[in-house]
Order: C-alpha cells, then structure tokens, then sequence
C-alpha cells in the first residue's frame, strides 16, 4: 500500500499538495489501500497461470486451455510439454527458429545442435545432436520427436531427428526417423 501511496502522490503537482493538504493524503490512501489488494490479487492470478510454478491439477487445467492432453507425463515433462505446444504455436519456421523453438520449449542448449539438409531429397532436414536429458523414457522421446517434427514448415520433412547423452562415459545416440526409434552406444 505504501508503493502506491507514494507513487500517486509523486504524481499529483505541488499545487494538490499545498491547497489540500491532509485530506487528498486520506483519500488516496483509502484508494491506495483498495488498489494494494487489487494488485495481490492479480499477482495472485499471475502465479496461478504460470506453468512453471503450477503443479497436479492446476497444471491439467491449463494443458486443457492449450489442448494438450496430459498422458503418462509427470508434472516435470508436462510442463516441458505445455512450453513446447506454446512454442510451436507462434510459427517461425526457418532454421533459426526451429532451433528457438527447441531452446524455448524443452529448456536446452542450442549451441550445438545441428539442422542438415537431407542429400537425397531437397526438401528433407536432419536435426542432430539435440540433448538428451530432456527425455528419459521412450515415450518422453517419442513425443519430443513428434513436436519436433510437426515445428518444420509445411512441405519439409524431418528425415531424423538425433537425440545424444553425452552425460555417461559413452555416447547413446537415439536417432528417430519416420518408423523407427534406433539406439547406439558408441
């Protein structure tokens, strides 16, 4: 309440000061007073609604807002799930923006991930080296793939998709094209 009290009174010029006095310094702590409960409120909305701090139920109901369907998720990969419909949503399809799209939506680092044109066919990418410790069951990596694939423009293929763990002392690359998800500690 002190905040808004303050800054309203900042605002209003000298002359409300000196010719009032007491009384304008009454009444705009009286709205002050309303406007601070008014403002916990919305902070209190502001919380509700943000995935991150959200959990159980509250976070099946705003999957249910998004149309995504929770599934065997745990609240952990749910969010990752809700981030990344949110992401693909807004529709940058270039190179750049497929790899911002990873970035925003499942949390990871970019900076080595790749995005190849497919040799064979001119229309098809490869997206590789993507990090693996967003995903740790196979429906976890089948679904990121999914969103992956469904992220490129209309007419492009996703040929493969490679998620890597370079966590342990080898290497398990996961590799996912259109029918198969193939596995290979090198």
């Amino acid at each position: 309440m002190i905040d808004i009290f303050r800054e309203y009174m900042h605002r209003l010029t000298g002359a409300f000061n000196t010719e009032y006095g007491q009384n304008l310094q009454k009444v705009v702590r009286f709205f002050a007073w309303s406007l601070s409960d008014v403002r916990d409120e919305f902070n209190g909305i502001a919380t509700y609604r943000s995935i991150d701090k959200a959990s159980g139920k509250l976070l099946d109901d705003i999957g249910e807002k998004l149309n995504e369907k929770r599934g065997k998720a745990d609240d952990r990969f749910y969010r990752i799930m809700l981030k990344s419909k949110i992401a693909a949503r807004r529709g940058d399809t270039t190179a750049n923006g497929i790899l911002t799209t990873i970035k925003n939506a499942f949390d990871v680092d970019v900076r080595g991930m790749k995005i190849i044109k497919h040799e064979d066919e001119p229309l098809a990418i490869s997206i590789i080296d993507i990090p693996l410790d967003v995903a740790k069951t196979d429906w976890e990596r089948n679904y990121l793939m999914r969103r992956i694939k469904n992220t490129v423009a209309v007419g492009v293929r996703v040929h493969e998709v490679r998620l890597i763990d370079s966590t342990k002392t080898t290497v398990l690359v996961i590799s996912g094209t259109n029918n198969a998800i193939i596995y290979d500690a090198t």
